[in-house]
């Protein structure tokens, strides 16, 4: 029976398909520890108090030092396992991280984002028997190993008709300037487009649709089927392919992105992806 153990946060329904697909395999036990959903309880008001001097003085704080030690007294439970893949590693305690390799055959971890955006990832490589990432300048700077992002889904049999031109869905970040500018775009051209920015406290705009709640992916799916074509807005410093790239592939969508380096990679077709500036905005 080969055993393998995924440590990740919340990663919104994208890392479940994978988990999925492993249990699927013969002879395989595939265990998904999401550290998102550990919460710690403050037991008084003082517990509390002492954790806030944790965190300003000794630069601990209680909640990570309790996820940390969940996710490692769950990892013993279940034996030495064939793999553990551990995904932000630099969101877990220092020492959790070197105890975990005793219970690995195989200890690898996939970093999602840039080095640049988590620096303190780069000192978690030398405890790990292999790094992948999609971010092809770290894996030069740091001697890891390229892997993309996957085709979670593309079963030919969901496709829909269309009914919106363009989607986009993304959490309010440093993207969201870049959104608008996009948007206005859409609506200066009169072309008819969905894109939702999540934000816990709600806004109003003109361009685009402010959201307070996560939507299920197996919701956003529905956008994404009923849409022509897909918005991709790159984070800061991050090269490596989202998964909106990768729905595109799989549902047989357009893309927009601002990617540039999408050129580069053997399955780009300029009649179906469209490269583009915001600071020059063209497409076809």
């Amino acid at each position: 029976m080969r055993k393998i153990t995924i440590i990740a946060p919340e990663s919104f329904g994208y890392l479940d398909f994978l988990l999925k697909e492993l249990q699927s395999l013969p002879e395989t036990q595939a265990v998904f520890i999401n550290y998102s959903n550990i919460k710690y309880t403050y037991s008084s008001v003082f517990d509390k108090l002492l954790n806030l001097f944790r965190k300003l003085v000794l630069k601990k704080n209680i909640k990570d030092l309790y996820k940390s030690k969940v996710v490692l007294n769950t990892v013993k439970s279940n034996g030495v396992q064939d793999y553990i893949i551990v995904v932000r590693p630099d969101k877990l305690e220092l020492e959790t991280v070197i105890a975990l390799k005793a219970y690995a055959k195989n200890y690898y971890s996939f970093f999602f984002d840039a080095i640049s955006n988590f620096p303190e990832k780069s000192s978690l490589i030398p405890y790990f028997d292999t790094v992948f990432s999609y971010e092809k300048e770290d894996v030069e700077k740091y001697n890891l190993t390229f892997i993309t992002n996957f085709i979670y889904d593309f079963d030919s049999a969901k496709f829909k008709s269309s009914t919106c031109k363009i989607f986009n869905i993304s959490s309010y970040d440093e993207r969201f300037e870049n959104l608008e500018k996009m948007a206005s775009y859409f609506k200066s051209k009169e072309l008819d487009y969905t894109i939702l920015v999540r934000k816990e406290k709600a806004e109003t705009s003109s361009l685009v649709t402010f959201i307070q709640e996560y939507i299920p992916l197996t919701k956003v799916k529905e956008y994404l089927l009923e849409a022509d074509v897909l918005l991709d807005i790159q984070k800061e410093n991050q090269y490596g392919l989202s998964f909106r790239v990768f729905e595109s592939l799989g549902y047989k969508k357009k893309l927009i992105t601002t990617n540039a380096d999408i050129v580069h990679y053997d399955f780009y077709n300029p009649n179906n992806i469209a490269v583009v500036d915001v600071h020059n905005i063209q497409i076809p």
